[in-house]
């Protein structure tokens, strides 16, 4: 019996053996996780220059057709005329009807996706400005948007020839430029009296949209030699001083009165390019600002200048004109009469009296008609920016010169590398 036990007990151990060594199993802990990798990304949307996604969707571009106007562009579309008429009573306040003329471009965005074939119609009021009406929401989205604008630092130099506008152009440069610099050095420079070996030196931005040039940026130094006196202007922008300064911090330009008055006087007519005249009973340009005042009140120089006329001259009556540089100019018409001392010739200094207040000339009553030009083109006298002449403040004046020294050493760098490469004036294409 006990040896039977016992080969019992031998037997359940070899069968225990057996299935040990038939057993492949891995323990829990050594089994590997079994994992599934979702690629959860999406693509991300393609958009066009004007920041409007493209995926599945045809853009189709147009030019703006003689008398085509948004109307017209909307009809196209398949737009009822109900809808064309919410539309721009919606985009009024937004989009300037008459700006919309023959040559601009503008593109559709067709979409099948789109609760509408048309979910974009993108229309471009010149290469950098756009307005955009959007259907992608559950309501119609105008909006005004800009392409972003890179610049590139770059210089130019030059000798007079004849003027500084053919100097420039001459070499291929932007007349722009030379108007930018003319406006700056106008207070110490008449550019209608260069002569020939007059030099210049100018640092300032070329503005891009993407690869394409855009036009002139700010001119950050500039140095004109003018009969062998040389003047330096640099760009100096801190907190709210801002401007054109010398070396030596102070205004390269000087103000001008914002009216030719020591007092405040009521203005009876602003300036217009569509005014309708009370004595001729139809509308002309009025391309001034009439104050009215009490006759002979007395009417100021807004400006150091030279009066160039002064005298009775049909519906101007008694007329008094002063050049002040060779950008800004002014007329006060209407005068009673002539201050002691004004003819033709004389130099004026700001705040002079010139004449006073009067109703000579085609008048309706005593005022005075006051006429502000910058580059010969009539100007609103009392919306235009005109230039500061304060100087840089005591306290940033460690700022400026820094800010002087480096611009010199920039242009200076500039200058000498074209030079090395031949050409003396940057080619504006």
């Amino acid at each position: 019996m006990r040896t039977s036990s016992l080969l019992s007990v031998l037997l359940i151990f070899i069968m225990w053996g057996c299935i040990l060594e038939t057993d492949n199993s891995v323990p829990e802990q050594q089994l590997e996780p079994i994992s599934a990798t979702v690629d959860t990304s999406v693509s991300a949307p393609t958009f066009d220059q004007f920041g409007i996604p493209i995926d599945s969707v045809e853009i189709q571009d147009y030019i703006v057709k003689r008398n085509e106007s948004l109307y017209l562009i909307l009809d196209k579309f398949d737009f009822s005329p109900q809808e064309i008429y919410s539309i721009t009573q919606e985009a009024s306040d937004i989009i300037d009807f008459n700006q919309i003329k023959p040559g601009q471009k503008y593109r559709a965005y067709i979409s099948a996706d789109s609760t509408r074939d048309v979910s974009h119609i993108l229309i471009q009021n010149n290469p950098l400005d756009y307005v955009v009406l959007d259907w992608q929401k559950d309501s119609l989205q105008i909006y005004k948007a800009s392409r972003p604008l890179t610049s590139k630092t770059v210089a130019a130099s030059g000798k007079i020839e004849n003027s500084l506008y053919q100097t420039i152009s001459s070499k291929g440069g932007s007349q722009l430029l030379a108007n930018r610099m003319a406006n700056i050095f106008a207070w110490q420079i008449n550019f209608f009296g260069l002569r020939p070996g007059d030099s210049f030196e100018v640092l300032y931005d070329k503005q891009f949209i993407d690869d394409d040039y855009y036009g002139i940026g700010d001119i950050k130094a500039a140095e004109f030699t003018h009969r062998g006196e040389s003047y330096q202007a640099y760009k100096f922008r801190h907190g709210d001083v801002e401007g054109y300064f010398n070396e030596k911090g102070e205004s390269v330009q000087k103000a001008l009165l914002q009216a030719p008055f020591k007092f405040s006087q009521r203005v009876s007519s602003n300036f217009s390019r569509s005014r309708y005249h009370p004595i001729l009973k139809k509308r002309v340009p009025h391309t001034g600002v009439d104050y009215a005042a009490p006759p002979g009140t007395p009417v100021l120089a807004v400006g150091d200048g030279t009066v160039t006329e002064a005298r009775y001259r049909g519906a101007n009556g008694n007329i008094v004109k002063i050049t002040h540089n060779s950008t800004y100019r002014t007329a006060y018409l209407h005068l009673r009469g002539f201050a002691r001392g004004i003819n033709r010739g004389v130099k004026v200094e700001q705040g002079e009296v010139i004449g006073y207040v009067g109703s000579t000339g085609r008048a309706t009553g005593p005022h005075l008609h006051y006429s502000l030009y910058k580059n010969d083109h009539p100007v609103n006298s009392r919306t235009v920016d005109l230039p500061s002449s304060e100087a840089v403040p005591d306290s940033l004046m460690d700022v400026f010169t820094e800010v002087r020294d480096s611009l010199d050493r920039h242009l200076e760098a500039k200058i000498d590398t074209m030079q090395d490469s031949g050409p003396v004036i940057t080619q504006v294409k």
